[in-house]
């Protein structure tokens, strides 16, 4: 029976490569479907061959995940039909076998010792329908967010979790899920997460079960720990005419499915945030926590979406490591985990509120370096003062004017107007639900004033950072501009005194509005410290 079996190895054999080939060839079929497509994931083959849909595990064990033996791999097949009836009665059809005998491919052999492998054969699902399809479509509405809500609302109420399953809301068992991930990703570092924002997810994610014990004692005593879904987002989520479908849940692995129900649905907030959906995803975790009555639902779920947004680049980062894949779907693979995990350093630092990053200091402090920086990493919309004041005035951005235009270009007058266009711009941005990144001076406290005074009409959040140097390395960059043609900045080293003369220190600025970070090291040693910062500003 062994020699006709397929590979344990986890390296897929030849005669697994044969059976995939079998599968692709329509005539096999017994329905004879006018076409199969094949596509592979890091742990699965799927052949879609209307209508109905065949989906294969792969001999691979990843630690957490164990699909390396035929018998393993009918026992997930059964577990995934079973565990997936529950919010998806209609489509899982069952496990079919597929056997070989005398070098050919069957389905549904009634010999065991001819199965080769096992498939769960599904029927096929039509895709204008998924969740995915109406965003792509800009045809989400709330009402089909109320639909999901209601469905898995009633799912987890009609739960009556045992020790068996609450045990999972425990930090120590959280704790075990949140360090492999950052085990098992190290290996990235350099290729899909940069260092210091790998050590600001971990340091946050440690400080946030240091801090909250007493609520997630309290998830427990309040049965928020279901056997839940596990993989809830955009894909696996069908809202046709009549039925809902919420498919594809993880069977391999128990810890990964059960745990606190804000972590099921903060996989689908997190993936709304990620399809810039900010308000939508808002509003479900609203409907979710007034349908479970679960006030503490919107304090945990920024944590749980860190957590989902990171699970999310790990496996982008795994799925990238593929064999198949060609070297254009790796790089677009590496960046898509690039992007989910710069969602989840996003949660880290801020949480999910809009949210105003004000970088401030003096001249020559590296604010703009570190304002742009950070505006690429965490996709805030950016907005600087230099720009923006050469832009009214009609200048070139990397060109400085003469002295007479400069004189003008920099009056009380033409500063004024450059802020309040900078505040228009800022409020129309916080108002859509965006967040932003502001670099400008503000040396002056009525500036700052006149901000806060502006936000208080904005529901967002706001901090002051303000960019500190030496006056030795201030005026090494200084000297050093003349040289860089990419400045935006017109101010140069016969400034420097006038200016920082006039630079009114942020004193008045209380310690939850202002950060103060120093630029003297390298731009990822910065970032680094500023981050932690940040994750600590959040936390409190």
């Amino acid at each position: 029976m062994t020699d006709k079996r397929m590979s344990n190895s986890g390296n897929e054999s030849e005669s697994d490569n044969s059976l995939w080939e079998f599968l692709e060839n329509r005539e096999v079929y017994p329905h004879k479907p006018e076409n199969v497509k094949h596509i592979q994931t890091h742990i699965s083959h799927v052949f879609m061959a209307p209508p109905f849909v065949y989906k294969f595990k792969k001999p691979v064990d990843f630690g957490f995940l164990d699909y390396s033996t035929l018998d393993k791999r009918k026992h997930y097949c059964e577990r995934e039909v079973e565990l997936n009836r529950r919010l998806c009665s209609d489509i899982y059809i069952g496990v079919i076998p597929i056997s070989k005998k005398e070098n050919t491919f069957t389905f549904n052999s009634e010999n065991p010792e001819e199965i080769v492998e096992y498939a769960v054969k599904m029927k096929m699902l039509d895709g204008q329908y998924f969740l995915y399809s109406y965003i792509e479509n800009d045809t989400l509405t709330k009402e089909h967010l109320d639909r999901v809500s209601d469905k898995l609302a009633k799912f987890y109420l009609q739960q009556e979790p045992k020790d068996d399953v609450l045990q999972y809301g425990k930090i120590e068992q959280i704790r075990f899920n949140t360090d492999e991930n950052f085990e098992q990703t190290e290996s990235y570092i350099g290729k899909t997460i940069e260092n210091e924002e790998f050590q600001a997810i971990k340091y946050f994610t440690n400080q946030y079960f240091e801090k909250n014990q007493s609520l997630f004692n309290r998830r427990i005593s309040q049965k928020r720990i279901v056997d839940g879904h596990g993989d809830l987002h955009l894909e696996h989520i069908h809202i046709g005419p009549d039925n809902i479908c919420i498919y594809d849940c993880i069977e391999f692995n128990e810890r990964f499915r059960c745990g606190d129900l804000a972590a099921d649905l903060a996989y689908l907030a997190m993936d709304l945030d990620f399809q810039e959906c900010r308000n939508e995803s808002l509003y479900f975790v609203e409907q979710m926590s007034q349908k479970l009555d679960d006030p503490d639902l919107f304090k945990i779920t920024d944590f749980y979406k860190c957590y989902r947004g990171y699970v999310k680049g790990k496996v982008k980062s795994l799925q990238s490591a593929g064999a198949e894949n060609t070297s254009k779907k790796r790089e677009k693979l590496q960046q898509t985990a690039t992007d989910y995990f710069h969602l989840s350093l996003r949660y880290a630092l801020l949480g999910s509120r809009p949210t105003l990053l004000i970088f401030m200091g003096r001249i020559g402090t590296g604010k703009s370096t570190l304002a742009e920086h950070l505006s690429k990493i965490l996709d805030f919309e950016y907005f600087s003062s230099d720009r923006i004041r050469k832009k009214l005035s009609d200048l070139p951005l990397y060109e400085r004017p003469n002295s007479s235009k400069r004189e003008k270009l920099y009056s009380a007058e033409m500063s004024e107007k450059t802020y309040r266009h900078l505040f228009e711009k800022i409020t129309t941005v916080l108002s859509s639900g965006k967040s932003a990144i502001l670099d400008a001076t503000f040396s002056k406290k009525s500036n700052r004033q006149n901000l806060i005074e502006l936000l208080k009409s904005v529901d967002a959040n706001f901090v002051f950072i303000e960019a500190q140097a030496s006056d030795e390395t201030i005026i090494s960059r200084l000297k050093a501009r003349d040289k860089n043609k990419d400045t935006v900045s017109d101010a140069r080293l016969e400034d420097f005194e006038k200016l920082s003369a006039n630079y009114e220190s942020p004193k008045e600025l209380t310690d939850s509005q202002l950060l103060k970070i120093s630029t003297q090291n390298s731009l990822p040693e910065t970032c680094e410290i500023l981050y932690k910062k940040l994750a600590d500003h959040h936390l409190r």
